[in-house]
């Protein structure tokens, strides 16, 4: 006996062990599939945490708090993957912050950090944000700084063309990329989607679901005396018992009218006595059944005039109906008799959601079937009660009552389960919830409480356990496909899937589920502004198909009812996020300024103020690379206070501005703007949001050497410029190849010139795509270099091949490369010994027509004419240059010329 006594108090033991909070260090670390977790166990005011650049610091001025951090920290498994290296410091003069500083591994982990202000909580996150890529730095160790360039201006040497021309090295020319304003550069990824951050980045955490609690009696089509049979009385030759079965007779029978009159008349003659609770039950059962009889026909969803005031009666009399019933209450002692009445006024009540009163009656019953010892109306009563509870929020209440005995005694163990799984998770006790799950998953027999698998499994997505979330959400759907929260299950598993980053199909298909598969209006429209944010908005490559799913953010009326804030506000970040990832930056401003930012959290708000950040920066670029300087500045100066200075820098940003001043001569501008580029190298640089694709994605000691080469370049020394470049020759960053090749062609170096420029072609710097106009210029110097020194055939190979594609170039200042290569194109025909003149007559044709109003018609003209009368179209030759000695405009040299071919035909045919 003594054996078993002791087994059940250490059961008991046990128990109270495991349902108690479990005290924690300081510090605990938890590997997550997609971060790792720090919780801090401290009140907030004891410890300040900031993070700069790829450093993490701790300070506090509490000695006691700073102590147990440390030793909780010496304690942790070091994940290289996140931290390289922590250090403790004491501080050096009394009153002064202990600081402990952990070193991440690169700038490719970033810190996401929040309190928990019910649990005195700091969470801190550290994911690794695969996109950034640690740029290398380059081979020169020494700070680039901006050069102060002196113009030279010296009068350009005439250079003779070569008559021989040394041959190069063949390479794959036939492709040239012409880059056009808006498409400098691809996606380097090879990802379809950007991650999850990029869309309807905002989570909410879906309230606990309250145990559910089965309707016991349906008050539209029954009343009291389904919850109670009156019995006949028993004759003893007594006149009160004998009026009493009087009244059972008509109440039997339904004669209300003459039930009633029989009462009256009773309570006449005895007045109130024991009888009294009896005939008011009778007297309310008649008024409720009577009232139920009487249904009111709406027409076009509403009552005629003439059944409004039944209508309204027939709520009157049920209103009186049930202060009978609580005036039984009062006056019996017939347990049967009562029982039936707060079954039916509980339901009433539970019925019009008033759990104040319901939780009320459900304590009386609770008292009467406990001193009946009627088990059944025990478990129905605490399970309305907890019901109640759970209602009204009064958690501590559920499990105070949750620990009595009786209650214990009755109550299934998966219903506790399901109650005390409740609180915890309205308190936001995640991983209590999961805890006390383990302990009975082996003993829980399915189908397991709906409650217990929909809040475990939302506990396990509160932690980032996904996929032990999908399964138990898995398991609530298969199970009760029927229920309301069905519906949040589902888009609970997509969004499970997406973030732990699984096939992009499978969570589309997801999210169109959760859509279609819900009758709840407002997770039906979450689920739209999810699938939405991520199809429509981290989709890389927009489709027709999936822009047509934008209109998903417009959601139905209905649906716009049951909107929360929290839809509100990711309704704007993915409305906002559409524009960008559309490129129209334009409207996305116009949009990001109507938004009440105000009247958000401080981390919503900078999520929104760091995509302004973004937008900005995509209408600076959009200036920028279509050469308009000024707006590029102008957008810069506007918003720069508003969005730039809120988030981190982009080194990127400040280049391009730069180069602007640069470009417009701003000197004074330009200089402040290349201190505050340098001055970013001690801060933290931009990793996301980065929307907008930099076509040079360098470091900043790059950007600067690039500025001083663009400085040079404005001046005109290329002599300075080709001795700069000698410094950065090994830098791979830069478009060494394209700088070089330039200033040798000015240089008059053509074969250098075509090496370099035919270098780039072959193979791009893909973290440093040149600007449209950088595009042109190269195709430009790279065309006259080759035609000063390649052989004609090797030049009309190239030519060609850059004309097919500067046809297919959207950029206005192709056309007029266009016209030179062509041209270029027919001055080598006429240039070769053996002159192809029936080619030369076909494409000096062909130049006229596609260049009607070229500066070099005239000598085309020319051409055109000789080559005809070259391949026996004597009368149409004559006929071309005859019309250029007539023709204003053309140069008197080509008039000779013209006239001196003419004078030799006409000896040719004498002599003929």
């Amino acid at each position: 006996m003594a054996k078993s006594v002791f087994k059940i108090l250490t059961f008991i033991a046990l128990q109270i062990a495991v349902s108690l909070p479990i005290f924690a260090d300081t510090l605990e670390q938890s590997e997550l599939k997609t971060h790792l977790r720090w919780t801090i166990n401290v009140a907030k005011e004891l410890v300040q945490i900031k993070k700069k650049g790829t450093r993490v610091e701790f300070r506090s001025l509490d000695p006691e708090f700073f102590e147990k951090l440390s030793t909780d920290v010496t304690k942790l498994k070091q994940n290289k993957n996140y931290h390289t290296k922590f250090n403790f410091k004491a501080p050096e003069q009394v009153g002064s912050p202990y600081v402990l500083t952990v070193d991440l591994k690169d700038d490719s982990v970033e810190l996401f950090s929040f309190y928990k202000e019910d649990r005195s909580q700091f969470v801190l996150d550290y994911w690794v944000n695969q996109d950034v890529v640690a740029t290398k730095n380059a081979s020169i160790s020494a700070k680039p700084k901006v050069v102060s360039i002196v113009k030279k201006n010296k009068a350009p040497k005439k250079v003779k063309r070569p008559s021989t021309q040394k041959l190069l090295t063949k390479r794959n020319s036939d492709k040239f990329k012409v880059i056009d304003p808006g498409k400098v550069q691809k996606e380097k990824t090879k990802e379809s989607h950007r991650d999850f951050r990029y869309g309807a980045a905002f989570v909410w955490n879906y309230d606990a679901l309250i145990p559910n609690l089965e309707q016991d009696v349906n008050l539209k089509v029954k009343a009291p005396d389904f919850l109670y049979k009156v019995l006949d009385r028993r004759f003893q030759n007594d006149e009160k018992e004998a009026h009493v079965q009087l009244n059972i007779n008509f109440y039997k029978q339904a004669k209300w009218g003459l039930m009633t009159r029989s009462i009256s008349l009773y309570e006449e003659k005895y007045g109130v006595d024991k009888f009294k609770a009896l005939n008011d039950f009778m007297k309310a059962t008649s008024m409720i059944k009577n009232s139920i009889k009487k249904k009111i026909d709406p027409k076009y969803g509403k009552a005629n005039e003439e059944d409004l005031p039944k209508a309204y009666s027939a709520k009157g009399v049920k209103a009186a109906a049930r202060n009978l019933l609580s005036n039984v209450l009062d006056r019996t002692n017939d347990y049967n008799l009562k029982k039936g009445v707060l079954r039916y006024l509980i339901q009433h009540f539970r019925d019009e959601n008033d759990s104040v009163n319901a939780l009320e009656h459900a304590k009386k019953l609770y008292v009467s079937a406990s001193s009946a010892y009627d088990d059944d109306m025990i478990v129905y009563s605490s399970r309305v009660i907890l019901n109640s509870l759970a209602n009204l929020k009064q958690l501590d209440k559920i499990d105070e009552f949750l620990k009595n005995k009786a209650v214990v005694r009755v109550l299934s163990s998966q219903e506790g389960l399901a109650y005390r799984g409740f609180v915890h998770l309205s308190n936001g006790k995640s991983e209590q919830v999961i805890a006390e799950f383990k302990t009975s998953e082996k003993s829980l027999v399915r189908p397991i409480h709906p409650s217990i698998l929909f809040n475990t499994a939302e506990s396990y997505f509160r932690e980032a356990q996904y996929e032990k979330a999908i399964k138990l959400f898995d398991q609530f759907i298969a199970d009760y496909s029927f229920s309301s929260h069905s519906g949040k299950a589902r888009l609970r598993m997509a969004l499970s899937y997406d973030l732990n980053g699984s096939e992009a199909k499978k969570i589309a298909t997801l999210y169109k589920d959760a859509i279609n598969k819900t009758s709840d209006l407002g997770v039906r429209y979450e689920a739209k502004l999810r699938y939405v944010g991520f199809r429509g908005v981290r989709k890389i490559d927009l489709t027709e198909a999936d822009k047509e799913i934008l209109s998903f953010i417009e959601g139905s009326d209905a649906e716009k009812r049951q909107m929360t804030d929290d839809h509100k506000k990711l309704l704007w970040l993915v409305r906002l996020r559409t524009f960008i990832n559309t490129g129209k930056f334009e409207e996305a401003l116009a949009y990001l300024t109507t938004l009440p930012l105000d009247a958000i959290k401080a981390i919503e708000k900078r999520t929104f103020l760091a995509d302004g950040a973004e937008i900005v920066l995509g209408m600076i670029q959009k200036a920028y690379l279509s050469e308009d300087y000024g707006k590029a500045v102008k957008v810069w100066e506007l918003y720069k206070t508003k969005y730039e200075t809120k988030v981190a820098k982009s080194p990127y940003m400040a280049f391009i501005v730069s180069d602007s001043f640069l470009k417009l001569g701003l000197t004074s501008s330009f200089e402040r703007s290349v201190k505050n580029l340098e001055a970013l190298k001690s801060d933290r640089a931009r990793s996301f949001p980065r929307w907008v694709n930099p076509h040079k994605d360098i470091s900043v000691n790059d950007y600067i050497v690039e500025l001083n080469i663009n400085k040079y370049l404005m001046s005109e020394d290329f002599k300075g410029l080709a001795t700069y470049l000698k410094t950065q020759k090994d830098n791979k960053n830069i478009n060494y190849k394209y700088y070089n090749g330039l200033v040798s062609y000015k240089l008059k170096n053509y074969n250098d010139s075509v090496t370099s420029f035919e270098s780039i072609l072959v193979t791009p710097n893909t973290n440093n795509y040149l600007t449209p106009n950088q595009s042109l210029t190269m195709f430009e110097s790279y065309l006259e270099s080759l035609y000063q020194s390649a052989s004609g055939e090797r030049f009309r190979k190239n030519a060609s091949a850059l004309a097919n594609d500067l046809r297919l170039s959207s950029n206005k200042n192709s056309k007029k490369l266009l016209e030179r290569a062509n041209y270029l194109y027919l001055e080598s025909l006429f240039a070769e010994k053996d002159v192809n003149h029936k080619l030369l007559a076909d494409k000096s044709d062909e130049f006229l027509k596609e260049h009607a109003d070229s500066g070099f018609k005239s000598r085309v003209s020319f051409l055109n004419g000789v080559s005809e009368i070259n391949v026996g179209n004597i009368e149409e030759g004559k006929k071309v240059l005859n019309r250029m000695i007539t023709q204003e405009g053309v140069p008197e040299y080509l008039k000779g010329l013209a006239r001196s071919e003419l004078s030799t035909l006409v000896i040719k045919e004498k002599r003929l």
